[in-house]
């Protein structure tokens, strides 16, 4: 059986290094990271050799940051170092969507190497930021059929989970709290509308008398 580990993260951005898992609503303004971990881990286990992964988003809640985004380069985050082939990986920001995120090792051929063996390894790391203001879900797809193991083997020859959903909550935006008008003001301004009144009505007077 090829099975499949995967854990899909949310975790705080510590000045561009990812911190703990979030179990908190963020605010409006935060960065986060979203961590994918992959593992082959039962007895027989080879580690992984490829995967391709895709995201879909609200892109009117949340922006990927990732500045570049440049999944061809060896050194970026959002794919294994050990993976060097076939890296690629599209980002639309507009519609909300990461699609073809992926890569792969060739050990055999002594080119690059598997991860998670026995044990979970990042896939693919990436850098978020809440623009909106209301509660949103992040769905990771994993391609199974390109998602292979050491030996050969696909994740989708066995029924392993391809799809996870990651909720981004907001805290509630506190709007100031407005006062209600006290009984002395009320007061006050009926006093002052009746002062304003009787001060022209004398005026008043007084123009016809002198008239007069």
């Amino acid at each position: 059986m090829t099975t499949l580990t995967t854990q899909f993260n949310l975790r705080t951005d510590n000045n561009g290094v990812p911190g703990t898992i979030i179990n908190s609503p963020l605010d409006t303004g935060d960065t986060f990271f979203i961590e994918v971990l992959m593992g082959d881990i039962r007895d027989s286990a080879v580690g992984i050799t490829s995967s391709n992964i895709a995201f879909s988003f609200d892109a009117n809640q949340i922006q990927n940051i990732n500045n570049p985004f440049d999944p061809t380069s060896a050194s970026s985050p959002l794919l294994p170092s050990t993976f060097p082939l076939f890296r690629t990986g599209i980002l639309d920001n507009f519609d909300g969507t990461i699609t073809n995120l992926g890569g792969a090792a060739f050990p055999s051929g002594f080119v690059g190497s598997p991860i998670g063996v026995n044990q979970l390894d990042t896939f693919s790391l990436l850098n978020f930021q809440l623009t909106g203001t209301e509660t949103s879900t992040l769905t990771l797809t994993i391609d199974l059929s390109e998602t292979g193991f050491a030996n050969g083997t696909f994740a989708s020859q066995s029924p392993n989970q391809s799809q996870f959903n990651q909720l981004i909550e907001v805290n509630p935006s506190v709007s100031p709290t407005i006062p209600e008008p006290s009984m002395n003001i009320g007061l006050f301004l009926i006093g002052l509308l009746v002062f304003m009144r009787h001060k022209k009505e004398n005026y008043s007077r007084t123009k016809i008398d002198q008239n007069g």
